[in-house]
């Protein structure tokens, strides 16, 4: 039997978790609707720094992050709708929103929540549309499943591309094995790859893959015996490997667009007015012991 719960912290979080509680994952609506953790089997999956979940000010550094309405970062901050120009920061500004819960639901099955962020005053300045966007976190023996809904509530085609940033727990980044599905990648930061390899011994060490020939990405864990899955839908035709240097951390990112995507037009969505699009990624947990 699974259940969902809450508790009061620094924020109201909602908890869901199997019977025994060795897998569950922990939302923070007020957070940008923020998974900040995910265990499985008593093993963390997600690292989290504690403090900059508690600090308003701060962008979490930790969990699964939402990239919303834009992924990476755009040239000066800008892009231009009608030719007028508009200011986003990194990443956009979907972690930065208060969310609400819209639904829970837990059985012998699995668990999950429905939350929803919408525009306000402060959005439409930057990002000239009125939205709502959904997302939907489900727990079960399969693993986690993360559905975004964005809903185009204006009278116009709006664009996006909307991106994750799933900080895995790597505490032994020497035993740490990436498989990406693809050998085509620029490097973000200099001397991010060593011999096809990324490289973990840098102050920061940023890679974009992109001609993927899968949709799945995987992190062997060889300290803990774990494969981490991440399973991306068709519309994230990008991964985006990021780690800071003594930080027990990486970041494999599933993204829609490059950097600079709605300069350039590339893996930008359009959603017609009144219309919706829905995505979705999956994160399987394993076991690699033998015998």
């Amino acid at each position: 039997m699974f259940t969902c719960s809450t508790r009061q912290d620094q924020f109201q979080t909602y908890v869901l978790q199997n019977e025994s509680g060795q897998t569950y994952i922990e939302v923070v609506p007020e957070r940008g609707c923020i998974i900040s953790k995910y265990v499985h089997n008593a093993e963390p999956i997600f690292y989290l720094e504690q403090e900059t979940l508690d600090d308003p000010a701060k962008n979490v550094r930790g969990g699964n992050p939402i990239l919303f309405p834009i992924s990476s970062y755009l040239v000066d901050e800008t892009y231009y709708y009608n030719d007028t120009a508009y200011q986003l920061k990194q990443h956009g500004f979907a972690r930065n929103l208060a969310g609400k819960v819209v639904s829970t639901h837990a059985d012998e099955a699995g668990a999950s929540i429905t939350l929803e962020m919408t525009h306000n005053e402060e959005t439409l300045a930057r990002y000239p549309f009125h939205f709502t966007l959904t997302m939907k976190y489900t727990l079960d023996a399969g693993g986690l499943t993360v559905t975004a809904t964005v809903v185009n509530q204006d009278d116009k085609t709006m664009p996006f591309y909307l991106g994750y940033h799933p900080y895995f727990y790597a505490p032994d980044k020497n035993k740490i094995e990436l498989r990406i599905p693809s050998t085509a990648y620029a490097d973000l930061e200099r001397n991010s790859m060593t011999n096809d390899r990324f490289n973990f011994d840098q102050a920061v060490s940023n890679v974009i893959y992109d001609q993927l020939q899968s949709n799945a990405s995987e992190m062997i864990d060889h300290a803990r015996n774990l494969k981490v899955t991440l399973i991306a839908d068709d519309y994230y035709q990008y991964i985006v490997l990021w780690a800071l240097e003594g930080s027990p951390f990486v970041c494999i990112e599933p993204w829609m667009a490059p950097v600079n995507g709605m300069n350039v037009n590339k893996g930008v969505q359009l959603v017609e007015a009144k219309q919706a699009h829905t995505s979705t990624i999956h994160i399987k947990v394993e076991s690699i012991r033998q015998g």
